[in-house]
């Protein structure tokens, strides 16, 4: 990838989603002139989609292969938050320098998501004396997709804590969380060759060991010298890196959008920061109140990665759980994936759609 595009776990998506609306409900796209679906179809191995409506498994397309989950798997940062809040061993309302996320922030690899939330908290004059709230941190690690503000909750919560919730939650094939920033500048180098060799020969708990000693050079350099040493990889370095993102599968994540969808199996003060953080498509256009009483999403993508887990109860009553996974992506799939991806998504929930979406997806 061009040193110009940004590579993170991108913001990218959460902004093709914020047309998640009545405006973009009001088209009506023929399931099966539908690029996504087309895709899908052509290519099984990069492609995987778990769809569920009313607890009924509609589709189920390489439910069990492991994909690269990108910012998906932030969504376990935000269960453990929202649980650590409820039971008070963190203050959702705490304020919190900003300039405490600040040191995680690697500057153009996140596609502006940083920078873009934290000029939503001025628009919104949500800073107080250069400090946010906790539960706006969180808020902006899924809205905005910030991973410096997931690297400072991960610290924050406790990695061991988060990564607790995979068994809670039944989830055997998800691979560990580890430290997201600090991962990245595991690429950071000028001797490619010898990265790509000594990263492909580090077991999985070495690599997370060396995340850990970057992150804690990242929070103690409190000047910001040590991040300023970062080289922005190459894409052959980028593609190592995604590959050896967390992983999990679509019919895992399908069921942690069933837990949160359904509303009993958290308890309600759980349940309730969930809300806040996850249910932003409400915050971001007004009109999806019109169709939805739930709405909560977290996507990602990577140069070569687009993931999307979501969950929907519309006014009439049906609730739908889909998620969807790409990997080893062209930059030409990439960027038609995510133009045409929020159609597919709305084809996949809406009363209307859905069936025709079903059909086309399994002929």
């Amino acid at each position: 990838m061009r040193r110009t595009i940004p590579f993170a776990f991108l913001a990218a998506l959460g902004v093709l989603l914020n047309s998640f609306s009545t405006a973009a409900l009001a088209q009506d796209v023929s399931s099966a002139d539908d690029p996504v679906v087309t895709f899908i179809r052509a290519n099984p191995a990069r492609s995987a989609v778990f769809l569920v409506r009313n607890d009924t498994t509609l589709v189920s397309l390489r439910p069990d292969q492991l994909f690269p989950l990108a910012s998906a798997v932030k969504t376990i940062v935000a269960i453990e938050f929202a649980k650590q809040a409820a039971t008070g061993k963190i203050k959702a309302n705490e304020l919190i320098p900003i300039a405490d996320t600040d040191r995680y922030y690697l500057l153009n690899t996140d596609g502006d998501a940083h920078p873009q939330w934290k000029a939503n908290l001025l628009a919104q004059s949500l800073i107080k004396k250069d400090s946010v709230s906790l539960l706006e941190v969180a808020k902006g690690m899924i809205r905005y997709s910030s991973n410096a503000n997931t690297e400072y909750l991960m610290d924050r919560l406790g990695l061991d804590a988060i990564n607790a919730n995979l068994r809670e939650l039944g989830l055997r094939k998800h691979e560990r969380l580890i430290y997201m920033v600090s991962g990245l500048m595991i690429y950071s180098t000028a001797t490619k060759q010898a990265t790509l060799q000594q990263v492909r020969a580090l077991s999985a708990k070495a690599y997370e060991a060396q995340a850990g000693a970057i992150h804690q050079r990242l929070k103690q350099v409190v000047d910001g010298s040590f991040k300023k040493e970062f080289i922005f990889p190459d894409m052959d370095l980028q593609k190592l890196w995604s590959d050896r993102l967390t992983a999990s599968t679509v019919q895992e994540y399908a069921s942690v959008m069933q837990k949160l969808s359904k509303r009993s199996y958290y308890k309600p003060a759980v349940q309730g920061y969930l809300d806040q953080i996850m249910e932003w498509p409400f915050a971001v256009n007004s009109g999806n109140r019109q169709v939805y009483e739930h709405i909560g999403m977290k996507g990602g993508s990577t140069a070569f990665v687009l993931t999307n887990a979501l969950y929907a109860t519309t006014k009439d009553g049906n609730r739908s759980e889909l998620v969807v996974f790409f990997n080893n992506l062209t930059p030409a799939e990439s960027g038609m994936l995510q133009q045409n991806l929020n159609t597919f998504l709305i084809n996949c929930v809406q009363t209307n759609r859905y069936r025709k979406t079903v059909a086309a997806l399994i002929p």
